[in-house]
């Protein structure tokens, strides 16, 4: 789903520039970094782990609201659904130990026997209907209802069991069963906390292998280990866990450096030629594209010479090499190749079959010289937030000037980032829009559905029957191959119309010292336990 995945706060670039006299530190490499599917499990307990939080301090700790990463790193230790995903996001078991699909409308969950609560109460049928339903609740302001499009109901219907029913078939559903859309908490305490529920002042009550400890504003979040988790299996070798909210790269870096904070996900680019011999950097694939997406369809971005021109004077080597220092791909389409779960063969061949992005200059100036709106102003929104951001949006200026177009960025703080998500009004006046996403899970269509006519997140308004009955006859469509030849003609209608202009997807990373283990840089670390991963060497 498309949310705020605030970072690292820097200040933008100072003037206009040419990504060869932006390096960014000039002395990392560009090649693309290896991939890490393995490490050594831990073998050793460690007492307590400072693990930071680069986006700052989240604003709560309820998983209705687990939609940005300073809520959700944390959160995943804490609370969870119904299943969980494994390392190649295959759902496997966690408080349900199954469901059945009698019927394509149907999914009859079966629930884990025995689970506890932190404070020793059972789970219970009514605390799952009931978590569920509150996020459904338009008041909460949860970007998890968009799961429950085609819900017609969830009840309890046995003594550990809940039963779903859709109006309509959905595939993509028992995907969120690992989700924080059916992240369980208890009824009763939420109930008796109200609008108090994950907050510091009051915290949250959940199942998972750490539970809250302390929060103080301002400063650090401690986790202690659940020594009474259901999973017996596993057993967590940190006993403690300790958020810090370090925002600014430079002090990150200092920090980890120094020691004093143990580990981040997320680490600033600039970081990585210092920190890779000190301790463990790491990267694996990722769930993320970066792109623009057009939000104005009646000024100059309405002729399609605009937006092909735009396209066309983008230097994704250059962003790739000078931004992301070569920890990212460029992107033929919105959903990178790493989010095809399946029909990988009939995704593949679709993609091939998009054109290469490259930098074409000579093309960008021809289309700007046979379009009057192409040489109208074009105001380019993108966060201050994320380094990378504002050196790709500075670089999509400067070449657009060599190209004859006018693009005036419009930087934002993280706050007005994120409210271009959710407020018609904070995107008034705004042409294009830089922003990076991630996939919940590796199925294109919770991406591509999000452009269908009259969806939420359609933000332009972008309307194409042939899109639309694709998509909406993929989500219907239970066979995998057939449901990727539906997506990748959706996919190919897209890029045509050019109603968003992909850049790159990025590595996920991770650093932790060395004397720690076990943790496997992954995307779905946003959802599942990844600390009881971690622990001494």
């Amino acid at each position: 789903m498309t949310r705020s995945r605030l970072a690292a706060a820097a200040a933008v670039l100072a003037g206009s520039c040419t990504l060869a006299a932006c390096g960014g530190g000039g002395s990392a490499t560009a090649d693309a970094p290896d991939v890490t599917t393995s490490v050594a499990p831990p073998s050793k307990d460690v007492g307590t782990l400072t693990w930071n939080l680069p986006p700052g301090e989240p604003p709560t700790l309820d998983p209705a609201q687990s939609a940005i990463e300073s809520v959700s790193t944390p959160l995943a230790n804490m609370c969870e659904g119904l299943f969980t995903f494994g390392p190649n996001y295959e759902r496997r078991p966690a408080l349900a130990t199954s469901v059945d699909h009698p019927d394509d409308l149907t999914y009859v969950i079966h629930l884990r026997e025995g689970v506890t609560f932190w404070d020793g109460k059972p789970v219970t049928p009514d605390d799952v209907v009931y978590s569920v339903k509150r996020i459904l609740d338009p008041k909460l302001g949860s970007s998890w209802i968009g799961w429950a499009e085609r819900l017609r109901s969830i009840e309890p219907t046995g003594a550990h069991e809940v039963t779903i029913k859709l109006r309509q078939p959905d595939v993509l559903v028992p995907n969120f069963f690992a989700t924080p859309a059916f992240d369980v908490v208890e009824k009763a305490f939420a109930e008796s906390a109200g609008k108090s529920f994950g907050t510091a002042g009051h915290g949250v009550m959940c199942t998972g292998p750490y539970k809250l400890a302390g929060w103080t504003q301002g400063q650090n979040i401690t986790l202690t280990r659940n020594d009474a988790w259901w999973n017996t299996q596993v057993k967590p070798k940190v006993k403690n866990l300790k958020f810090t909210f370090i925002t600014d790269p430079s002090a990150q870096t200092a920090a980890l450096d120094s020691g004093d904070v143990d580990g981040q996900f997320s680490v600033p680019r600039a970081a990585h030629v210092r920190l890779k011999d000190k301790g463990n950097l790491l990267f694996g694939q990722s769930l993320s594209p970066t792109f623009l997406s057009v939000l104005n369809q009646k000024g100059a971005l309405s002729d399609p010479a605009t937006r092909q021109a735009v396209q066309a004077l983008i230097d994704y080597k250059g962003i790739i090499k000078s931004v992301y220092q070569g920890a990212a791909q460029p992107l033929r389409a919105l959903v990178p190749p790493a989010a095809w779960g399946y029909g990988k063969d009939v995704y593949q061949q679709a993609y091939d079959a998009l054109p290469q992005p490259a930098q074409d200059l000579e093309k960008a100036k021809k289309l700007v010289a046979g379009s009057a709106k192409a040489k109208q102003k074009i105001v380019l929104a993108y966060t201050t937030a994320i380094d990378e951001e504002s050196r790709t949006a500075t670089a999509i200026a400067d070449a657009a000037s060599q190209a004859g177009m006018h693009i005036q960025l419009k930087p934002l703080t993280a706050e007005q980032y994120g409210a271009m998500f959710a407020s018609p009004q904070a995107r008034a006046g705004v042409d294009l829009f830089l922003s990076s996403g991630y996939l919940d899970f590796p199925e294109p269509l919770t991406y591509y559905q999000f452009f269908t006519t009259g969806n939420f997140y359609n933000f332009a308004g972008y309307s194409n029957k042939e899109y639309d009955t694709a998509i909406r006859t993929a989500i219907a469509t239970p066979d995998p191959a057939a449901r990727a030849r539906l997506v990748a003609k959706a996919q190919g209608i897209m890029a045509h119309d050019l109603v968003n202009i992909p850049i790159a997807t990025q590595y996920v990373n991770v650093y932790y010292k060395a004397g720690l283990t076990g943790l496997v840089p992954r995307q779905n670390y946003l959802y599942v336990p990844w600390a009881t991963e971690l622990g001494g060497k």
